[in-house]
């Protein structure tokens, strides 16, 4: 049966599916935190888990507005002629960095919530989007996408000491970071980042320092996107696999510290991202348009759900690029049963439609 390609999910600490209709697992029923006729995406969670930011465009442009974790207390951030996007929360919580401009030329800047005032800290004369902070607050990485090269990027949180990363990381060929890419992601201590290649979509590791050489940590011969660090130094990522009949992703997690080990954590998963776990591990914040226009939902975690997330799928495979994948750690049939699983600790996954598959509590084997 052909299955629609639902792919673009952001991997972080949970595998949570949503399918219109159903009930929940693990978690409390679904809650819609915004209502309008306007799309609302990309919304992070505050580090203290009591506020959201997200871009919405209900008065032209994309601009950034903050709400209360209940939905409640929305205030615009943001306002003016230019395109305001991809907020991500200072570790503080005292500023917000955030991609601004046009299509043709974007910065970053960082606004104080205290006072909302705005500070420039790219002027690169080029389209600078996704912005992320290190895990200290000192510095912030983004890509910049000149002359039919995009790269990595990082800055210090005031502006200075600029440093070009990565050399032609996409060429205008295969520019991913429409939506496929999404910030990069910073490990726990600081010193590395792991970033999508966009020429050959693979996830590579690299030391965030001038000099450095990135390495692949995934399969040549599989699409990879969105890895994200776990607390515990881990990776997690997703790779997808498209044929005439069905297109779906798998989801791995890989132990950079290990050398090359890997897990399958799901295979089969069609899913549409990105999404937020909130730092205490207790709420998923994702935006979804099952009511028509993009609309911005939350889900808490239950006891079952939260212990979920330390789980740690094994063994422990050992990575091999010449044979694919074959032991499937967890399905379930969307079409059979329309529910919402918390299970594992690999990813998000929202389930639009009754087209999903997701892992879940039972094991089975091929």
């Amino acid at each position: 049966m052909t299955r629609m390609l639902l792919v673009r999910v952001l991997c972080l600490a949970a595998c949570v599916a949503f399918v219109s209709g159903g009930t929940t697992v693990g978690a409390s029923p679904i809650r819609q935190l915004t209502q309008t006729s306007a799309s609302n995406l990309r919304p992070v969670w505050s580090p203290d888990g009591k506020r959201i930011a997200f871009q919405t465009n209900r008065d032209g442009p994309y601009h950034i507005y903050v709400m209360d974790a209940d939905g409640g207390n929305v205030r615009q951030l943001t306002s003016g002629d230019a395109d305001d996007r991809h907020p991500t929360w200072s570790p503080d919580g005292k500023r917000i960095a955030v991609d601004s401009g046009s299509d043709i030329k974007r910065d970053i800047w960082v606004i104080d919530m205290a006072s909302r005032a705005r500070t420039q800290l790219t002027r690169s004369g080029a389209i600078t989007s996704f912005p992320s902070w290190s895990p200290d607050g000192t510095r912030i990485s983004y890509y910049v996408y000149r002359d039919g090269a995009m790269d990595i990027w990082t800055t210090d949180a005031d502006g200075g000491n600029t440093v070009q990363l990565t050399r032609q990381l996409a060429s205008e060929r295969n520019n991913q970071c429409t939506f496929a890419c999404h910030s990069p992601a910073w490990s726990p201590d600081g010193r590395q980042l792991a970033f999508s290649d966009g020429d050959h979509s693979r996830v590579l590791l690299m030391a965030s320092a001038i000099g450095a050489t990135p390495s692949p940590i995934s399969p040549k011969d599989e699409r990879s996107h969105f890895p994200v660090y776990l607390p515990d130094g881990r990776i997690v990522y997703v790779s997808e696999f498209v044929t005439p009949d069905i297109s779906y992703t798998d989801l791995w997690s890989v132990d950079p510290r290990a050398g090359d080990l890997r897990t399958e954590v799901a295979k089969g998963v069609l899913a549409q991202g990105p999404f937020e776990l909130s730092a205490d591990g207790s709420q998923l914040l994702f935006a979804s348009p099952r009511s028509g226009n993009f609309e911005i939902y939350a889900v808490t975690l239950d006891d079952e759900g939260k212990a979920a997330l330390a789980t740690r799928p094994d063994p422990v495979k050992p990575f091999d690029a010449t044979e694919p994948p074959t032991r499937r750690v967890a399905s379930v049939d969307p079409l059979r049963d329309p529910t919402v699983y918390v299970v594992g600790f690999a990813a998000i996954a929202l389930m639009l439609g009754g087209l999903a598959l997701v892992s879940r509590a039972r094991r089975t084997r091929p």
